[in-house]
């Protein structure tokens, strides 16, 4: 089993292996290049992207389309899909769910290496905020949010936790590694205005878990879902109050460990009268026995947010 791990500030963690691969794409391929490969027209691809958010990644208005590795695995597994009669809708959901969750159980099967991580770490080591912020940045460009976070954020912080030098070193340059993360995610471009937002995110603790829903809010801003990011220690009722008027798909708490605060939380979103919003318990600090729809990883979150708010119907109202 491989580790995905975000250090001791954020949230990851292992996942099973999938039979799924992330195909080795080092340069981008044109629409028209992987329109070819995949057997569609160019214009399939364009609408797969405006319906379902499936790549390019890091697109802007009036430039040419331009696909990572990451795009061409889910567009791979949504022609395959499509061609076997799974109706799009359906067949989006299923590739990215594939597909990021194959990021975090294989860091490095990606263009992220080790060396990138490395020099992340060094970086953070040396107060280095604007390399930091440049090699950070030029990654969820080129690769994504999911794919910065596991492949290279991760590994950084796994090499300052292990370094051979001193405990308030360590402290400062994951705090500066970590702070920078959450400044480059903010950055990301979030669907426009009259987009229907339908998901609250939620942190169990401000320091540890703050900066992955950063990173959820900006990797579901990437498929086109709107979120409202509402940190950490937030009254219980003021949540509930939130839950009850804007009637949200989906809520997602994340917790790096278990903490005191999560039933709390857990008993406010429930006492909703007349709306039971679906719970994402997203990072490592849920028991394996939760009942919730767990979600140890950044990759397992996003695709099961994104699931939730394209399969929803009506919610359920509490018994």
């Amino acid at each position: 089993m491989r580790r995905g791990v975000i250090g001791d500030l954020e949230g990851g963690s292992a996942v099973g292996e999938e039979d799924y691969a992330v195909p080795h794409v080092q340069e981008r391929l044109s629409a028209g290049t992987l329109a070819r490969r995949l057997g569609v027209a160019t214009t399939t691809l364009r609408t797969w992207h405006q319906r379902y958010g499936l790549g390019p990644t890091g697109h802007e208005s009036g430039r040419h389309r331009r696909y990572t590795a990451h795009d061409v695995a889910a567009l791979t597994v949504m022609a395959q899909l499509t061609t076997r009669g799974v109706p799009a809708a359906e067949a989006a959901r299923l590739a990215r769910r594939e597909t990021t969750t194959s990021l975090a159980a294989h860091p490095h099967r990606n263009p992220g290496t080790d060396a990138e991580a490395r020099g992340l770490a060094r970086a953070a080591r040396r107060l280095d905020v604007l390399t930091l912020r440049e090699t950070l940045s030029g990654a969820v460009a080129a690769h994504g949010v999911v794919h910065t976070y596991h492949t290279l954020a991760g590994p950084a912080f796994t090499h300052l936790s292990q370094g051979r030098y001193a405990e308030t070193r360590k402290t400062l340059a994951r705090r500066l590694l970590a702070r920078t993360l959450s400044e480059v995610f903010a950055a990301v471009a979030r669907p426009p205005s009259g987009t229907p937002v339908r998901v609250l995110l939620v942190a169990a603790d401000g320091r540890r878990d703050v900066t992955a829903i950063d990173a959820l809010a900006a990797a579901l801003a990437e498929t086109g879902t709107g979120s409202v990011h509402l940190g950490a220690g937030l009254p219980p009722d003021v949540l509930a109050d939130a839950v009850a008027r804007h009637r949200p798909a989906a809520v997602a708490v994340w917790s790096h460990v278990w903490r005191p605060v999560i039933p709390v939380l857990l008993t406010a979103l429930n006492g909703v009268p007349d709306w039971r919003p679906s719970i994402v318990a997203a990072g490592q600090g849920w028991p394996p026995s939760s009942e919730r729809l767990r979600c140890p990883t950044l990759a397992d979150a996003v695709a099961a947010v994104t699931g939730l708010v394209e399969g929803e119907g009506p919610s359920p109202p509490n018994g």
